[in-house]
């Protein structure tokens, strides 16, 4: 099971809480997201978790990223996959210990996250209810021709210089306007999350849960 930080449900009067998963991005860690926790609904349990791949102190990964010759970013599809793997592989372990309610689970990534919740949600369509990304876009290998079973908040920097505006708006967009359960959002930040979108996230947790 991967590394993880959890925050217990501290208002549920049910027997399993609903879940808010957190997957941060390429170089950060489990902490990173975790500072999110104490703002997120305290009837959700909140656990952050942490990627395998070490690239120096306090800096992970999901899957390994290179640069080609003419700066653009690459990644090792079949390492994103197995990414996805383990965790959902970890997911269902954390539901069976901590009596999570596997009907409601939402999942929080930012960046790397954002772009393996897209995958987990729609390659797991059973298992997902809610996906909130941040500063992603979703990958060519995904199979989007099916509606989403899930709903999902999208949000991105225009001046992202990490992912370019342009790979969500070509990925992302097209499914928010064709389908009414996925939100897409674009502030004027860069790869970061303001306060204002944080804010209209929280909105959308709030207008979507059971």
């Amino acid at each position: 099971m991967l590394e993880y930080r959890i925050q217990n449900a501290t208002q549920s009067d049910k027997q399993t809480t609903p879940t808010i998963i957190l997957i941060h991005g390429y170089g950060s860690h489990a902490d990173d997201l975790f500072s999110f926790a104490p703002y997120l609904p305290n009837n959700h349990t909140i656990i952050a978790i942490q990627a395998p791949l070490s690239l120096g102190l306090n800096s992970y990964a999901w899957y390994p990223l290179q640069m080609d010759a003419s700066g653009v970013v690459t990644s090792e599809v079949d390492a994103a996959w197995q990414a996805v793997d383990l965790i959902v592989k970890t997911i269902k372990e954390l539901i069976e210990l901590h009596n999570l309610d596997p009907k409601d689970i939402s999942l929080l990534g930012f960046s790397q996250g954002a772009i393996l919740s897209w995958a987990i949600a729609y390659h797991y369509p059973l298992m997902i209810r809610r996906i909130l990304a941040l500063s992603g876009m979703i990958h060519e290998s995904v199979d989007t021709s099916k509606p989403p079973t899930f709903k999902a908040y999208a949000s991105h920097g225009i001046n992202d210089p990490v992912i370019p505006i342009s790979q969500p708006r070509e990925s992302i967009e097209p499914l928010s306007k064709k389908y009414e359960a996925i939100s897409y959002f674009e502030y004027d930040d860069g790869h970061n999350v303001s306060q204002e979108n944080f804010s209209q996230l929280m909105d959308w947790i709030t207008k979507t849960n059971l």
